[in-house]
């Protein structure tokens, strides 16, 4: 069990924090959508795979499920980052955005 990727290492959290947070500074900055995506994509690979290897290694589950936890906070920063952005993006082109669900969010602030 020591070649496994958990994200609740202190050190792997960091860079994933890191990676988090440059592709929404980049998606932000060059108004791209799609880097949060990305976000997206790895962090639902992280859940499938820590969720596997629940199944797979019974006996020590705890860093499972603090990597999970993890896993679906970045899935949801993701997935809103992907709403912002393109509600960005919509209002400085004039287009359709594809979902306007956050605007009683950004209303508040």
């Amino acid at each position: 069990m020591e070649n496994v990727f958990f994200t609740s290492n202190p050190i792997i959290l960091l860079i994933l924090t890191l990676i988090t947070t440059a592709l929404i500074i980049l998606g932000r900055k060059l108004e791209l959508p799609q880097l949060p995506i990305l976000i997206v994509v790895y962090s639902l690979g992280l859940l499938i795979y820590h969720t596997i290897g629940v199944d797979k290694y019974p006996m020590n589950t705890s860093p499972f499920y603090f990597s999970i936890a993890a896993d679906l906070i970045l899935l949801f920063l993701g997935f809103i980052t992907y709403l912002w952005i393109d509600d960005i993006v919509a209002k400085n082109k004039n287009l359709k955005s594809y979902s306007d669900v956050l605007s009683w969010f950004w209303d508040k602030l």
